[in-house]
This record gives C-alpha cells, structure tokens and sequence, in this order.
C-alpha cells in the first residue's frame, strides 16, 4: 500500500508553468506561447492556460511555479529558452523575469 502511495505521488507534477490567456496577453500572442510550451512534454512539468494574472500590458506572461518566477514580454523564441534553461536546466533566467516581481534582477 505504501508503495503504491509513494508512485502516485512520483508521479505528480513539481513544476506547474501558467501562461496567461487574457485580452493584452492574447492580443500580444499568449496562444503561440501556450502551444510552444505545450509541444515539449517535459516529466514532472504541467503547463496550463490561466486566466488574467494582474500584470496587464507586460504580457506574454508565463509563470513557473512553485519556483515562483514570472517571465514577462514572452514570445515563443524565449518560451523556447525557458524550457531548455529553466525547466531542463534547473537555471532561471534573471534577465527574462519580471522587473517589477522580481527588483533585484
């Protein structure tokens, strides 16, 4: 019983990545971001449409969670980036994160 308890929770996620799809998101190409994150499937990694996220007009905005970074002005090049820097390499990317979240970067 334990055993199987132990694969179940092997098998969740530990990285959520949200892109939002909102008007000035969408508008600014969030639907192209979404499908170039989702193309990769990458273990341990869920990536999910999400609705507006507050940061209206620096958009693209891809958050990774529960790493709690916030990509912004993300176009499908950088998600491209963020998957093999971050997601595959375990490395964020200070110059891609949000000034305003993120002030020290």
């Amino acid at each position: 019983m334990e055993e199987a308890i132990a694969t179940t929770l092997d098998s969740s996620p530990t990285r959520k990545v949200l892109v939002c799809q909102h008007r000035t998101c969408t508008k600014d190409g969030a639907a192209k971001v979404l499908a170039t994150l989702q193309q990769q499937k990458i273990v341990k990694v869920s990536v999910e449409a999400c609705g507006c996220l507050g940061l209206c007009g620096s958009g693209p905005i891809v958050v990774v969670l529960p790493d709690n970074v916030y990509y912004w002005h993300v176009t499908p090049k950088k998600a491209q980036i963020i998957i093999e820097t971050h997601l595959l390499g375990n490395v964020e990317i200070r110059s891609m994160m949000h000034p305003r979240l993120h002030p020290n970067n």
